[in-house]
């Protein structure tokens, strides 16, 4: 028995790694029971995140899966990193409206888009167990974050709201899940396959994305062992907004983003069986340091820090009010140099307007354009679902529930402050009007929007 390991039985009562017990937040519990309560079977989708019962929850409807995790992996984390920003794991409420989705009904795209090029932050794939898959190339748009050092013996890591999440594909995962099913599936809707076809043929003559159409015409992505590991890009539509996919679920940081601490290489990490407690090991000049936090009662985590030189601080971090360490990789420098939205996605293009990137899913008659009328039917569709104690108002608890199917649900949720015109903490159907229409004004003037204005769109 290692000392890390001794040391960690004499503080917390107990050995391994937690493998069959969650944090039981309101979140879970309502998903899990919104879940039992499905009717007819579960879609093909879903049969590998239901290899996994203790790590992932899946609901559906006609057009998406949802899976729920709390962002935690049954398997050891973080062990054999040698560029670490002191960044640890912490549970995420991956539940309900902050769950991922993914197409039931995947649509190729007319010109799919390379990984190369975008999408440097958030999730571009979800594995198996609930956990997401970001892109393996950093939000720089250079580093390869394996060949960096980066990654832990599993292919993940912590973001900087120490949200755990892979890079590479999770071979591991092929154990319980066989040859015949996908490692993960990316969010466009299509699924990620190993080194072998699921009928254990070869893989040959793969696309730019890393995948092809089989001999049934249903298309799908394979894994590798070098770039681009998962899929290298998107063959079906997806829905971009800052440079990742949108809508994707958002981490919930606690403390400031950590800075690189050089020469450093993390040797162990055990977690509670009940998720509250952890150590991280690690080494720096021959000498060991240590991270031990605890997730106290109320929600906030205490941190005891011991550095290689025997110097010990500790420090708490209240829940929800240290977030300047954001729930994703930092943004590009021109939204940290303005202080506002980024205007340029994350290919250095500028950034499509909302409606731009909705405006499919909206035009409800499909002539190409939106009408006036259209927009005022998602805000009223957006409204009413959100509303759910018909009191004429969203609450930020309300925004935060259960998920709302309409394309301005995930714009509601992000935005909810500057949408709340007066900040008196909830959303009225006028004040969400009020939004709409400066964005539906902008459109009806083509301001910002890559393709021409309609002739025939009507004015306000």
């Amino acid at each position: 028995m290692t000392a890390f390991r001794f040391i960690l039985i004499l503080i917390f009562g107990w050995v391994g790694l937690a493998s069959a017990h969650r944090i039981e937040d309101a979140d879970y519990q309502a998903m899990k029971k919104k879940s039992s309560a499905q009717a007819g079977p579960a879609p093909k989708t879903a049969e590998p995140f239901l290899k996994f019962p203790e790590a992932a929850l899946v609901d559906w409807d006609e057009k998406y899966l949802y899976v729920g995790s709390d962002g935690l992996p049954d398997h050891p984390m973080m062990v054999g990193i040698t560029a670490w920003q002191q960044q640890v794991p912490l549970p995420q409420s991956y539940y309900l409206g902050n769950a991922w989705s993914i197409p039931l009904n995947p649509v190729p795209a007319k010109v799919g888009m390379s990984a190369k090029t975008n999408f440097f932050r958030g999730a571009i794939a979800v594995a198996a167990n609930g956990i997401p898959i970001f892109n393996p190339i950093k939000n720089d748009g250079r580093t390869d974050t394996y060949l960096a050092g980066e990654l832990d013996e599993y292919g993940g890591h912590c973001g900087r709201a120490d949200d755990y999440h892979y890079h590479v594909a999770p071979w591991h995962l092929a154990e319980k899940l066989g040859p015949n099913l996908p490692l993960a599936y990316a969010l466009d809707g299509y699924p990620i396959y190993g080194l072998k076809e699921a009928d254990g043929g070869e893989v040959s003559g793969l696309d730019s994305f890393h995948g092809h159409t089989n001999a049934s015409g249903e298309y799908h992505y394979h894994a590798s062992k070098s770039y681009p590991y998962i899929n290298g890009g998107f063959h079906g539509e997806v829905s971009i907004g800052g440079g990742q996919v949108e809508p994707q679920p958002s981490a919930n940081p606690v403390r400031q983003a950590g800075e690189p601490l050089p020469g450093a290489k993390i040797t162990g990490f055990i977690m509670s069986e009940d998720k509250k407690k952890y150590q991280l090991e690690y080494k720096q000049g021959g000498k060991t340091g240590s991270v031990n936090y605890e997730i106290l009662s109320n929600g906030n985590v205490h941190f005891t820090f011991k550095s290689p030189d025997g110097k010990i601080s500790e420090s708490t971090s209240e829940k929800g009010k240290q977030r300047k360490g954001g729930d994703r990789p930092p943004p590009p420098p021109d939204e940290r140099q303005r202080g506002g939205p980024s205007q340029k996605e994350g290919n250095g293009q500028p950034r499509r307007p909302w409606i731009e990137n909705h405006l499919t899913e909206m035009d409800g008659n499909q002539d190409g354009k939106l009408s006036q009328e259209e927009m005022m039917l998602e805000v009223n569709k957006t409204f009413s679902g959100y509303d759910a104690d018909r009191d004429g108002k969203i609450s930020q608890g309300e925004a935060n529930g259960p998920v709302v199917r309409s394309s301005m649900a995930g714009f509601v949720k992000q935005h909810f402050s500057e949408v709340d015109g007066n900040s008196d903490g909830s959303i009225s159907l006028e004040e969400l009007k009020t939004v709409a229409m400066k964005m539906w004004e902008k459109y009806s003037q083509g301001e910002g929007f890559s393709f021409p204005r309609p002739p025939s769109l009507e004015k306000p």
